[in-house]
């Protein structure tokens, strides 16, 4: 093969001065017909329209024919009715065995000592029995008894005698 004479290798910088000038007569009709712009096209300061986003709505189906659980297609607990009980009984009051095991402090200042658990009067607090831990509250401290309320119930806790 015959190498390329360079009168007919491609120069680059000719093929690029061609282009220029075959883009610059497009670019000049350009500049010399822009009009101004119409009255339609100008920028204005107002919102766009604003469209309005659909709301999703979900029924719970209540036979098989409305629907599916889609997590759970074979379940049928969509379609069960809850029962609810009317013949409710009350509940029995649970029986709580509380100790006082000892008073102390000043007349001004009393202290009573339930199942290890040191009260003043008018205190609130958590004891531990054998059925678990139990909210009291201290009413009153008298020289041989103390005066609690369990839930709703008062009892009065004396001390054993001899001690």
């Amino acid at each position: 093969m015959k190498p390329f004479s360079p009168m007919l290798r491609p120069k680059p910088l000719l093929l690029a001065a061609l282009l220029l000038w075959l883009a610059f007569p497009s670019l000049a009709a350009q500049t010399k017909t822009n009009s101004p712009p119409s009255p339609a096209s100008a920028p204005t300061n107002a919102l766009p329209a604003q469209l309005e986003i659909p709301k999703s709505v979900f029924l719970i189906p209540t036979t098989p024919q409305q629907g599916k659980d889609p997590f759970f297609p074979r379940s049928m607990r969509l379609f069960t009715s809850a029962v609810v009980s009317t013949n409710l009984q009350p509940t029995p009051a649970v029986t709580v065995e509380l100790k006082l095991k000892g008073i102390s402090g000043t007349l001004a200042r009393r202290l009573a000592i339930i199942n290890n658990r040191t009260f003043e009067a008018n205190e609130e607090g958590a004891v531990s029995t054998a059925s678990g831990p139990v909210r009291i509250r201290c009413l009153e401290i008298r020289a041989d008894s103390v005066l609690v309320q369990i839930g709703g119930e008062r009892r009065i806790l004396r001390l054993r005698p001899g001690s």
